[in-house]
């Protein structure tokens, strides 16, 4: 079975071609887990979910959720507002808090 030079360099093409869109997906993907953002509100209640989540409800409705950081959890006070240092993850859909400064002191 003889194949020419065309074929092959044509079903080559093809298969560096579809291992490239996947890559680009898969970095993609990664880029998409962990968004930076910022939010900034009213804190109205604050519960403790489990020994690694809590979660901020601020007055626009929003909810924040604190991972593994208790000691940022028990600094913030209900009916105060702050500048949240956030990370939206695109996956889950959740917005995780690594920063908060009160607004009056900004």
């Amino acid at each position: 079975m003889k194949t020419d030079i065309f074929t092959l360099t044509f079903v080559l093409a093809i298969a560096v071609s579809v291992i490239a869109v996947g890559i680009i997906f898969l970095v993609a993907q990664n880029n998409l887990t962990d968004i930076p953002s910022t939010e900034r509100g009213l804190i109205v209640s604050k519960t403790v979910v489990n020994a690694n989540d809590s979660i901020i409800e601020l007055s626009d409705g929003k909810t924040l959720h604190i991972l593994n950081n208790t000691p940022l959890y028990l600094s913030l006070q209900e009916n105060q507002s702050y500048i949240f240092g956030c990370i939206f993850n695109y996956n889950t859909k959740t917005t995780i808090v690594k920063t908060a400064q009160n607004e009056t002191t900004s």
